[in-house]
């Protein structure tokens, strides 16, 4: 055998074994992404811990929960998992947030502050191996958007990345002090379900001028419990999902012209949550929700927020 032909061998070995470890690596970060499915009993906690600022007045600490919460796929295909969470309140289903994982992903929104996101490009060498989580609100409008490989080793099992944020839901109408959260979100599975271990700081930005107004120390469990707990969320997802896959259509054609996004908090003393809320009340559940009538009423309600 010649040189060159045993060259050639060693190089399609390579390739192959190349190929399988991508494949086998790849598989075990969708197992990973799956792994947070499930019915659980989730607490949020959240504590101000350090401000540079000596005056700094620090505001109580949050907690709430335990409450149930259903996270399941809602959506699936080569490359990309969407998670969708639904949160218990007693008699009431509530769509809570939904993290869509995308895998190599070189498009991203980041949030200016003041309700602005704008696209930023990644080349394909930033973002080899990369997942980039995008969470979005209750409304499926955006929140934020961060890329990071997920990380395996000593028994440990997490995905780590940080991204600036709106206020928190718990905050945004209490307090005008800060516009900006730069989150630090560590989701780790354990034993028995997984935790969302966050490092935030409260950040206060004016034009140029960029200003830390206090740190933050939050820490959301999920503890697995049987799934017929949840078995109100996973009845109530049939009545309502036609109408949230239509209006997430619409979504996918606003973010997919990758142009700066401007949004206005109320419209006519009303906000896009309760918009589209309205609507899913009105049409959830119903043949027409997913209807060209009703995409065309829930475009016109999010178009009226965008400027």
């Amino acid at each position: 055998m010649t040189f060159q032909a045993k060259k050639l061998i060693f190089v399609f070995i390579g390739f192959i074994f190349l190929n399988s470890a991508f494949a086998q690596n790849y598989s075990k970060d969708v197992e990973s992404i799956k792994k947070m499915t499930g019915c659980y009993k989730v607490t949020f906690q959240n504590a101000e811990t350090f401000s540079l600022d000596k005056d700094y007045e620090y505001h109580d600490r949050f907690k709430s929960g335990p409450a149930l919460e259903w996270i399941f796929v809602d959506s699936e295909k080569e490359g990309m998992v969407s998670l969708q969470h639904i949160l218990i309140a007693g008699p009431h289903m509530i769509k809570h947030w939904r993290q869509e994982w995308v895998y190599e992903e070189t498009s991203l929104y980041h949030y200016e502050g003041d309700k602005v996101w704008t696209p930023r490009e990644l080349s394909a060498e930033e973002t080899q191996g990369m997942w980039t989580q995008k969470v979005y609100q209750v409304d499926d409008s955006p929140r934020y958007e961060c890329s990071a490989p997920w990380i395996r080793y000593n028994d440990k099992n997490y995905w780590e990345c940080s991204a600036n944020a709106p206020l928190p839901r718990r905050e945004f109408s209490k307090r005008s002090d800060y516009n900006i959260m730069k989150r630090t979100n560590r989701h780790e599975i354990v034993a028995n379900g997984h935790i969302h271990d966050q490092d935030n700081i409260k950040v206060v930005k004016n034009g140029a001028l960029v200003k830390p107004l206090v740190m933050e120390k939050g820490l959301n469990t999920y503890d697995a419990v049987p799934s017929h707990l949840c078995q109100k969320a996973v009845d109530w997802w049939k009545d309502h999902k036609g109408f949230w896959f239509n209006a997430r259509n619409v979504w996918d054609e606003v973010y997919g012209k990758r142009e700066t996004m401007k949004f206005h908090n109320k419209v006519e003393g009303q906000t896009l949550w309760q918009g589209l809320f309205a609507l899913d009340k009105a049409y959830g559940g119903k043949p027409e929700a997913t209807s060209a009538q009703v995409r065309s009423k829930i475009k016109s309600t999010i178009e009226k927020y965008l400027y």
